[in-house]
């Protein structure tokens, strides 16, 4: 194992193990479980409420129907003058009016059976003359209507276990009872009532239409609802996952962080060691080619000086702190004239194609250099022996200045593309597969971001967006 292999996995080793041990699975096990819950208890609300909607509204209607035909048989009693035979029910003594009483309410729309019971609960006319003059004691219906009190219900026909059923017309199926109560002419009492047993086939099968309403408009809308909930769950649970993902690259640069802080600070006193040697050297009498060499030498460890005291500032520097601002062309010429002497040993030319207007950016210099340094180093080690590396910067309307990184390597593998911006993921065999993770850290911190995508044709194009400024502020 390598020295970046180490360095890699030692930083894995120190991440907190909740970090490493995410799990997903479990997780969306508890979203479906979740949803299965939801659609279970919403469902059975709605059928709840459905079939309670359903039983309000076909009461509704029936007692409807039922209070019509109440007032219309009262109207009958008072206009023929018949309270007097609901109190007594001497059928010898009854008169024209009565028949035609009975015979109104024989005749009533839809109805099938009519039972006139008398004021002690005895039957004093039925469409059965078999009924006539019986008594049912345990008339609960009948004992409603004698208080006053109108209930029609709705029954289903059971000839095999129901035997007043078995004399009804073969093609009812369903039919309303109800008992009507039979008022005095001054209304303050209940002198008889009248059992009406009514099969509207216009009445029921509105009432079925009804119902089949109340229950698709119940489970349509427990449909929405459901559907609306499990949209926001997913959501929700996509954003979790995405933030639980991100709290674990934190946790990683961090702790990259903290070890290129310690790293930073050891290499100082080397350096400046380095440093030293290379300057003695240049004292002696030593050829043109080797005082060359020197000479990049301590450029070199200025740069990396430079570098490593930026970087320590940074880290101690106040976030509140007023932005920095940095010229793009600038940096963009200070990173190439880092990598001239690689490039040249490769044969990789560059081309830099400048935008209009003002290259000013939001963000620190040597921030901005190590980002594009991370960029150019991979551009130049994925295309190997020789190619192009064009560099271009633009002003976009949207307030944002770009700069296009665009090499003639091979490209990214598809399996790999979205992973080129995690943490200690790499296809590199010597990478630690930090650098660009960084990169995108460090431009989402100054308000811009950092993308990769394959070329048209061949290679990998970098877009790096930064909020601009104008010259002498934003």
């Amino acid at each position: 194992m390598n020295t970046s292999q180490k360095a890699s996995a030692e930083a894995m080793t120190i991440l907190p193990k909740s970090s490493l041990l995410r799990d997903s699975p479990h997780h969306w096990r508890m979203v479906v479980a979740f949803l299965l819950i939801s659609f279970v208890l919403i469902f059975s609300t709605a059928l709840i409420l459905s079939t309670a909607l359903s039983r309000y509204i076909v009461n509704q209607m029936m007692l409807r129907d039922a209070t019509v035909s109440a007032e219309f048989l009262n109207s009958v009693v008072h206009v023929e003058n018949a309270a007097e035979y609901f109190l007594h029910g001497n059928r010898e003594t009854a008169d024209q009016d009565i028949e035609e009483l009975l015979t109104h309410v024989g005749r009533m729309p839809d109805v099938f059976r009519a039972n006139v019971y008398s004021g002690n609960g005895t039957i004093l006319w039925s469409s059965d003359a078999e009924m006539i003059g019986q008594t049912f004691p345990d008339n609960d219906e009948l004992d409603d209507a004698m208080r006053g009190e109108l209930r029609p219900e709705l029954n289903v026909v059971d000839r095999e276990h129901k035997d007043e059923h078995v004399g009804f017309p073969a093609s009812i199926s369903e039919f309303i009872e109800y008992y009507i109560p039979i008022r005095s002419r001054d209304g303050r009492a209940i002198v008889g009532a009248v059992e009406v047993y009514k099969a509207p086939g216009a009445l029921l099968s509105l009432i079925h239409r009804m119902r089949s309403y109340a229950w698709l408009g119940a489970l349509a809308a427990a449909a929405v609802l459901f559907g609306g909930l499990a949209v926001v769950v997913t959501y929700a649970s996509r954003v979790l996952v995405r933030l639980e993902a991100r709290m674990v690259e934190t946790e990683r640069l961090a702790v990259v962080g903290e070890m290129a802080s310690a790293v930073a600070h050891g290499l100082r006193n080397p350096l400046a060691s380095i440093r030293s040697c290379a300057e003695l050297t240049l004292d002696d009498d030593i050829p043109d080619s080797s005082r060359e060499t020197l000479t990049d030498i301590t450029d070199q460890v200025d740069r990396l000086e430079g570098w490593i005291r930026s970087f320590l500032i940074r880290s101690r520097r106040d976030p509140d702190s007023a932005p920095e601002q940095a010229q793009i062309d600038q940096v963009i010429a200070r990173c190439i004239e880092g990598f001239e002497p690689q490039m040249a040993r490769r044969n990789i030319s560059v081309s830099v194609t400048p935008g209009s207007g003002s290259p000013m950016v939001r963000g620190q210099p040597a921030e901005l250099e190590q980002v594009l340094n991370s960029v150019l180093s991979n551009a130049i080690e994925a295309m190997g022996t020789g190619g192009i590396l064009a560099i271009t910067w633009t002003n976009r309307p949207d307030g944002t200045l770009e700069v296009q990184v665009a090499d003639t390597g091979p490209g990214i593998p598809t399996e790999m593309m979205h992973k080129v911006f995690e943490p200690f993921q790499t296809g590199k065999a010597a990478g630690l597969g930090v650098g660009l993770a960084l990169g995108r850290r460090i431009a989402e911190r100054m308000g811009g971001s950092l993308d990769l995508t394959n070329g048209a044709f061949k290679g990998v194009v970098v877009t790096l967006r930064l909020p601009a400024m104008i010259w002498g502020g934003e």
